[in-house]
């Protein structure tokens, strides 16, 4: 992506919160820290590029650039070389210890 489209942020989506009473930089913070708990159990690491898309990082160094949630997960499943599902049992048993 180049330097102008990353500045111009990423469009509004179906996940955005509708209480906008946080500022959206730790907004967008608290929800890189959500998925990253999701996504943990398969190594993956997840952080904030510019405020307007995510770097997906892989256990080998793999990684990809993401500008919305759909486009991460497909991200997180070409670096792992597989498809993951949401309803995985490793996930909810994480999510599980975390509660």
């Amino acid at each position: 992506m180049c330097g102008l489209c990353g500045l111009i942020g990423e469009d509004v989506h179906w996940s955005d919160p509708i209480d906008t009473s946080l500022p959206a930089r730790r907004e967008r913070l608290r929800r890189i820290a959500s998925i990253n708990q999701v996504v943990a159990p398969f190594r993956l690491q997840v952080s904030d590029v510019q405020g307007a898309s995510y770097l997906v990082q892989g256990p080998t160094g793999k990684q990809g650039v993401a500008s919305g949630l759909e486009q991460l997960w497909q991200t997180a499943e070409e670096i792992l070389g597989r498809k993951l599902d949401p309803l995985d049992p490793r996930i909810l048993d994480h999510l599980e210890t975390l509660a």
